[in-house]
């Protein structure tokens, strides 16, 4: 049986409610709320020790986007504190939360109160709230792609070219924050005018339709398509050169990208995939550091015994070096697919290893110790002295409520599924897209990821709670038509 809504093509306006500003100051309030209760900066070495350093300094981590120290250094550092920081991360939470039910209002068309209690659960993701309270870039990220994604489904049904525009500015912002979203980024510029234009071509090519009708949308198809591409390009070169002036190195997106692809896929390298012979020694020689154990991808990426410290002392040029190891990288890619594959198989299927995600949650929280270098800047700085060693680490309330809402995050997990299950009952291109989006990024939490993390999942949170209660809705209709058809 599909269901579909009426007018369920067209935007509603979600102003008229009196109940909205109310609901907005609540969830900001409840955001301070949450931080008065949890108030102190958390930090996940050396992520935020990368970004405090572009803070103090300017310097440009190579394998890391570079614009979220400068918000560090535009907010905190004239405070001389971390809290400011933590003000406007709370107060992008609640923005998203805010978003969230937008889209669940104007571009679902539920009621008023699933689209609320959708605000609400937003509001207290456990993905969304611990991060809210460090030095990391999730909560600022997220809050980019909920606004993208929320002009990315008004596309879907107005197809305006200033939507096109805001959407590549949007996504350009998104990577200068979060690189992770860059196959998102660059995916949608392409599947986002298909999409929408896909009703109007299935309608101009059925049998009997004009020929002028059908020239009309190819034509405005292609130029959708072609300004879509023609800002991408653009506009990430832009961010390429500005990473690259500030960087004193070429137009890049990042400057380790290569050394990332070789320590993921490090278990499947051989030899022969390496155009450099002094790399593909170093391969052969993988036994000594434990390159074919999957487990050990990360050592092989940070430790300076393994993988990816080797090849720099025997590469001093590190973008010779990068440059080599993402060669190779993708030779291993196409000798042998099938491997790669089941190596992504394999990271995925670790998220159902309950102990190792139990493990996992507590290794994304971060470690106690503070790098020496950066110690003094933090207490002359922000005013903040290192923590103190005590033994077990003790949690606060918000990094609790992390850890304990394990069973969630299997629920996020599976949100494309949740998508397909949806796009059985009505046929509608938001929830395809949604389902592009999960599937991305369930692909590069698997395929591009050296362990299943659940700090990854963070934005297929955010589909997940859109989702649900779309599918709620469902169940409700579908239960009101069965009620109605029984005497």
């Amino acid at each position: 049986m599909t269901i579909t809504p009426p007018d369920y093509h067209k935007l509603v306006d979600f102003r008229g409610d009196a109940g909205w500003w109310l609901f907005c100051l609540l969830v900001v309030l409840l955001k301070f709320l949450l931080l008065a209760v949890d108030p102190l900066p958390k930090f996940f070495m050396g992520d935020s020790g990368s970004y405090l350093w572009t803070a103090l300094s300017g310097w440009i981590p190579p394998d890391r986007s570079f614009f979220y120290g400068y918000v560090i250094r535009w907010v905190s550092l004239s405070t001389h504190s971390l809290s400011s920081l933590l003000i406007l991360q709370s107060l992008l939470g609640a923005a998203t939360s805010i978003l969230a039910t937008i889209v669940c209002r104007t571009v679902f068309r539920l009621s008023w109160s699933l689209s609320y209690s959708a605000g609400f659960l937003c509001a207290l993701d456990p993905l969304q709230l611990v991060w809210e309270r460090y030095v990391m870039t999730e909560t600022v990220s997220l809050f980019l792609y909920a606004a993208m994604l929320l002009i990315s489904l008004f596309y879907l049904r107005q197809r305006r070219y200033w939507q096109l525009v805001a959407l590549q500015v949007l996504g350009v912002l998104l990577i200068s924050f979060r690189i992770s979203y860059l196959l998102v980024v660059q995916i949608s510029a392409v599947i986002l005018p298909l999409v929408a234009f896909f009703p109007l071509l299935r309608d101009a090519f059925r049998i009997g339709s004009p020929a002028g009708r059908r020239i009309a949308v190819a034509r405005s198809l292609g130029l959708h398509l072609l300004v879509s591409l023609a800002l991408l390009l653009v506009l990430h070169q832009v961010y390429k050169s500005l990473n690259g002036f500030l960087a004193g190195r070429e137009p890049a997106y990042l400057y380790s990208s290569g050394f990332s692809m070789l320590a993921t896929w490090a278990p499947v390298l051989e030899p022969s995939d390496s155009p450099d012979p002094r790399l593909a020694y170093l391969i052969a020689q993988g036994n000594e550091f434990g390159l074919r154990e999957m487990r050990r991808r990360n050592n092989q990426l940070y430790s300076a015994g393994a993988l990816i410290g080797r090849w720099k002392k025997i590469e001093r040029d590190l973008d010779a070096a990068d440059r080599i190891a993402r060669q190779t990288a993708l030779h291993s890619l196409l000798h042998h697919p099938g491997a790669v594959f089941t190596l992504g198989a394999r990271t995925f299927l670790q998220y159902f290893d309950v102990q190792h995600l139990q493990n996992q949650a507590k290794s994304d929280l971060g470690k106690v110790d503070w790098p020496v270098t950066l110690t003094g800047k933090m207490e002359s700085q922000f005013r903040l002295a290192p923590p103190r060693h005590s033994g077990k680490p003790r949690h606060s309330i918000l990094q609790r409520y992390f850890l304990g809402a394990l069973p969630y995050y299997y629920v996020a997990l599976l949100s494309p599924l949740l998508c397909g299950i949806l796009f059985f009952f009505f046929r509608e291109s938001s929830i395809s897209l949604l389902f592009v989006h999960g599937a991305i990024f369930l692909t590069t939490d698997s395929f591009l990821a050296v362990t299943a993390s659940v700090r990854y999942l963070q934005p297929l949170s955010f589909i997940t709670i859109l989702t649900v209660p779309l599918l709620v809705d469902v169940l409700k209709t579908r239960r009101t038509a069965l009620v109605s058809t029984i005497p």
